[in-house]
């Protein structure tokens, strides 16, 4: 488990959550992120996202110590200590380029460029201190847990979005959205290895010392073949159109409604507008589809494994230098022993999401988002991908220029966050958790929360006095 853990964390390779935005009127195109139909349920007729950027870590696996993000040198990343299960998540979302458009009153359309990745590692519990040195060390300390069990999922990909929003049915009290989303999807980059099942047995050796035996364990590795299309003696730009066009295509999808609901009518009321409901409520099925690869030769299934001690495990993978060269090493020592051949698929992180949103006056709106994912990370018959997101509370007040956000997040790993952002005209930045100072210290970190940052202009904006009945919420 310690050489897996190892082995992962140093070669994994290098993910849509504004929290601050749920279900915001000033949102604009990054609404369709979280539901489909909140497009043409804006403040503005058009907008542009410039550039946007989140990334979230969730982490209990590792601890860097003498580390800050802008000082590295002495820096040195260790297993978090004790008897428990570990895990360590990370999303990264970079937005290129996102446009919407609302071609009338009842139409909105919406496309988007985005660069998504998604890392899942988890491990069954099992025992780690700063005194083990060795395998040995880590077999000896671990010698009374029934089995060790891990895994890691990377999927990183590109995708297009093409965007429709149409309201249903609009009244001065109510207000029905309906919307769709297409992607195109090229999957740039995946990987995957699972440990299942691994015990042994301790043995006395002269003096003090013992050797192992391996009862039980299977391991499966692949990652996807696209790494082996740069070559040294091309150009840059070369590499990267190798990498990008011979990547596997897919398709996915995520649909939605939304509906507003406005109290207390007078007969002088105008119908309802994305600024003077007094309830929002979304729901929406988001990221349906996989990512798919084709796997790198070498990439290996091996079971069964054969009569042989810790020290000629060590002795076999002394030297490798990649994949194949494991499974060469690794085949010899095992009964069962394949190559992965056929194309694997990681799924993406397909969640359901309900939102509710409450318009409390002056400006003032509390949020609600539950996020329900479909699927573990626990790679059982397939692989999967997932999001963090599970229960988010959020405060706001904004203004068309102005905007304070207290995200308090209650995360998939059970972890509890309290965010921070704020919307200066048309930037956006804010944090998942405000224990994000922390980083910033010299000294011990797990590193977790993360933030995200975004930049919007609203090209051909209506006067201020067009959008005077949006822009000033009910009282």
């Amino acid at each position: 488990m310690l050489t897996f853990t190892i082995v992962f964390w140093s070669a994994q390779l290098v993910a849509q959550s504004y929290h601050a935005f749920n279900s915001s009127s000033y949102s604009g195109v990054t609404s369709m992120y979280a539901n489909p139909a909140s497009t043409v349920n804006q403040v503005y007729r058009w907008d542009v996202s410039l550039l946007g950027f989140q990334a979230t870590i969730a982490n209990s696996a590792f601890v860097n110590y003498n580390s800050t993000p802008f000082s590295t040198s002495l820096a040195s990343a260790k297993l978090t200590n004790g008897l428990q299960p570990r895990y360590f998540n990370a999303d990264v979302d970079v937005n290129l380029l996102n446009a919407r458009y609302k071609i009338n009153s009842n139409n909105a359309v919406a496309i988007g460029l985005r660069l998504r990745s998604y890392n899942h590692f988890k491990t069954s519990a099992f025992n780690y201190s700063d005194t083990i040195t060795s395998l040995q060390s880590f077999l000896h300390t671990n010698n009374t847990v029934e089995f060790l069990d891990g895994y890691g999922v990377h999927a990183g990909w590109s995708e297009f979005n093409a965007n429709y929003s149409h309201i249903v049915f609009q009244s001065q009290s109510s207000l029905l959205s309906t919307g769709i989303t297409l992607s195109y999807i090229k999957s740039l980059s995946g990987a995957f290895v699972v440990l299942s099942h691994m015990n042994y047995i301790e043995l006395p050796k002269q003096g003090n010392d013992y050797y192992y035996i391996l009862n039980q364990a299977a391991v499966t590795a692949a990652y996807s073949e696209n790494y082996t299309l740069t070559n040294a003696n091309n150009t840059a730009a070369q590499n990267l159109h190798n990498f990008i066009s011979k990547a596997p295509s897919s398709l996915g999808i995520d649909i939605g409604a939304e509906y507003l609901i406005k109290d207390g009518l007078s007969t002088n009321d105008k119908n309802i507008n994305a600024g003077n409901y007094d309830w929002k409520i979304g729901v929406s099925i988001m990221d349906i589809g996989h990512n798919k690869f084709n796997p790198i030769q070498g990439s290996f299934k091996i079971s069964s494994p054969l009569d042989f001690e810790d020290t000629t495990l060590q002795q076999k993978l002394k030297k490798v230098k990649n994949i194949q060269d494991v499974r060469d090493s690794l085949s010899t020592l095992f009964g069962n022993a394949a190559n992965v051949q056929k194309m694997f698929a990681i799924s993406l992180p397909t969640r359901l999401i309900v939102s509710i949103d409450h318009n409390l006056g002056n400006h003032f709106f509390v949020n609600g988002q539950l996020s329900l994912n479909f699927y573990s990370t626990t790679p059982a018959a397939n692989l999967h991908t997932r999001e963090l997101n599970l229960l988010t509370v959020t405060p706001r007040w904004e203004t068309q220029a102005w905007g304070i956000y207290m995200p308090v997040q209650y995360n998939a790993e059970g972890q509890f966050w309290v965010g921070a952002a704020i919307k200066l005209g048309p930037l956006l930045m804010g944090v998942h958790s405000l224990d994000i100072v922390k980083w910033f210290k010299t000294g011990d970190q797990t590193y977790n929360g993360g933030g995200y940052i975004l930049l919007s202009i609203h090209p051909f904006t209506r006067t201020a006095r067009q959008i005077k009945d949006l822009d000033c919420p009910r009282k």
